[in-house]
């Protein structure tokens, strides 16, 4: 059976088998395996972000359909390597995703120029000679600078023995553009970029590599798979492919989680502008971002951090209406699984009847948060108290990407107006909005959620939140000066209470940095407010001179004094 890739497909797997790794104190929290449903009748939760760079893998696709439409039916999906081969031309819907490699030179463009690593008092670690992994992808490709597609390698694997972990010292750095054409597009659409770097242990056995489908037969529609058909049989056969960061057939890309006292970092060579925010998963973040002649230089240095998974299942009766009324909004978002579990049932889609209270009672449910829209905020705080606020482990993550939504108003028109890298925001908090602050009435928030305790049930978790915003953008949504600027960082508790936090403002090489460290959950306000003194008018200093004309003495007081006609300067 071949596993399916997230990036050609809104996805519900009919997946009944997680791999079993344990679940207690002892456990890897970046191992993490989903928890299976306890049988028939059951809605669950995961927000576990530490899986979304394991479904990130090279591929570039092209869809047919007979309408030529993206609602017509699919007659034929295919692999790309430069576009000229059969079925590439484009006509309908298009989508790569380029995990870029090592740079082969200085002339390189969409590639990695640098990886690099400090420890907790600055000083550089080695860096070993990068590898790809995997060594061979099936769905590699060379790219097309015609169609502005850059190639499509595997992730970049380094030893850093400086940085040693529980599983060894090797580190995979897996950095992504992603993007796509559709309808009558001309071209592909700015790229997206994503970002990880995740402590591995490379293992051998019998894995599901992320080679995309191409039957036909699987897909309802242009770029969707069917529900139900992505699996023959349940389970997955006992292959912990899903906890592989990046995996082969025969290897997988094991996680292990991240000494926290070392800054990561790396630095792309791009050949395209990445205006507007970026949002990650660090801690300490520094930046650098220029563009030369076409070519867009990013470097990104930073500690990782530990963020609160949650994952819980409770029976579908006791849950309110708003917990089963989201169900029907939620289901393209999660694993749906028939009881009792047969290869018969396990295959077959999800039926309306089924979507329903009474239905329920013949199948499982668990919703996977994917996204960090205001619904999934939403969503969260509805399963908050089910987790009874506690986190069900805390794996470090270390991970930067393209933010979804830009803004709206004041804070859209000066991205607009200074087409270059916004900003970007970072937080440890399990949910936050995927966009940049809101303005408003002289401030920027940014609202967050997450549990109040940790995995041990009685150690508080504290906050970090990092807006590293560029100076000009600042500028412009307050129509300040080029004079510095002064900020406060302030933390408002859902109660409306001042929630005590260390705070850091600086302003540098064309960025501020603005920072809260320490704050306590579950769904805190970040508030920023930006000031700058209003210019002091300039008052010229007036300057007496004393003229002459024969026995005449005038004295004259002015700015720029100068004698009568006829006088002289004493």
């Amino acid at each position: 059976m071949k596993r399916t890739s997230k990036f050609s497909a809104l996805l519900i797997a009919v997946a009944l088998v997680s791999p079993t790794l344990a679940h207690g104190v002892d456990a890897i929290p970046e191992q993490w395996a989903t928890l299976p449903a306890p049988g028939a009748g059951y809605i669950g939760y995961e927000a576990n972000e530490s899986a979304f760079a394991n479904t990130e893998a090279s591929t570039w696709i092209n869809f047919t359909s007979d309408n030529g439409k993206m609602d017509g039916k699919v007659t034929n999906v295919a692999i790309c390597n430069t576009g000229a081969e059969v079925g590439c031309t484009y006509s309908v819907y298009s989508s790569y995703r380029a995990v870029l490699p090592v740079c082969a030179d200085a002339s390189d463009i969409n590639c990695i120029s640098e990886i690099f690593a400090t420890d907790a008092n600055g000083g550089k670690l080695a860096i070993g000679s990068a590898t790809v992994f995997p060594a061979n992808n099936p769905q590699a490709f060379a790219g097309n600078k015609a169609l502005n597609v850059p190639r499509g390698s595997g992730a970049a694997l380094v030893s850093i023995a400086g940085a040693p972990h529980a599983g060894g010292d090797k580190y995979l750095v897996k950095t992504t553009l992603s993007s796509k054409r559709t309808d009558d597009q001309t071209t592909f659409q700015t790229p997206r970029l994503s970002a990880s770097i995740t402590a591995v242990k490379i293992i051998e056995g019998d894995f599901f590599d992320l080679a995309t489908e191409t039957n036909t037969a699987k897909y309802d529609q242009v770029g969707r798979i069917a529900v139900g058909t992505t699996q023959t049989k349940p389970g997955l056969d006992g292959k912990p492919s899903k906890l592989c960061v990046a995996a082969s057939t025969t290897q997988c890309a094991l996680p292990y989680s991240m000494p926290k006292d070392i800054a990561f970092g790396f630095s792309l060579r791009l050949n395209t502008n990445l205006s507007g925010w970026l949002h990650g998963r660090m801690k300490n973040a520094v930046i650098d971002y220029k563009t030369t002649d076409g070519i867009t230089n990013l470097t990104v240095n930073a500690n990782p951090i530990s963020v609160p998974l949650i994952d819980v299942w409770s029976k579908s009766e006791d849950l309110s209406d708003a917990h089963v009324a989201s169900y029907l909004t939620q289901f393209w978002g999660g694993e749906a699984m028939h009881y009792p579990l047969s290869s018969e049932t396990g295959g077959l889609p999800i039926t309306n009847a089924e979507k329903t209270r009474e239905g329920m009672k013949n199948i499982s449910f668990k919703h996977i948060n994917g996204s960090f829209s205001k619904s999934s905020m939403d969503n969260f705080l509805l399963w908050l108290p089910i987790a009874k606020d506690k986190a069900a482990a805390m794996p470090t993550q270390w991970r930067l990407g393209t933010m979804t939504d830009n803004g709206s108003g004041v804070v859209k028109d000066c991205l607009d107006k200074e087409k270059t890298l916004a900003g970007v925001v970072t937080t440890n908090s399990t949910m936050y909005i995927d966009g940049p602050p809101v303005f408003g009435d002289g401030m920027l928030d940014y609202k967050v959620a997450s549990t109040h305790y940790e995995a041990d049930g009685t150690t508080l978790f504290k906050g970090t939140y990092e807006l590293i915003m560029s100076s000009a953008v600042a500028r412009c949504i307050y129509k300040f000066t080029s004079a510095p600027i002064s900020a406060t960082v302030s933390i408002t508790s859902e109660n409306g209470q001042a929630n005590a936090a260390t705070t850091v403002v600086n302003e540098k090489n064309g960025w501020l940095t603005l920072a809260a460290y320490g704050f306590t959950f579950s769904t805190p306000t970040v508030r920023v407010k930006l000031t700058q003194e209003a210019a002091k008018p300039v008052v010229l200093k007036k300057t007496t001179i004393t003229c002459v004309k024969g026995k005449i003495i005038k004295k004259v007081t002015a700015v720029n004094p100068k004698c009568p006609t006829g006088y002289k300067k004493k």
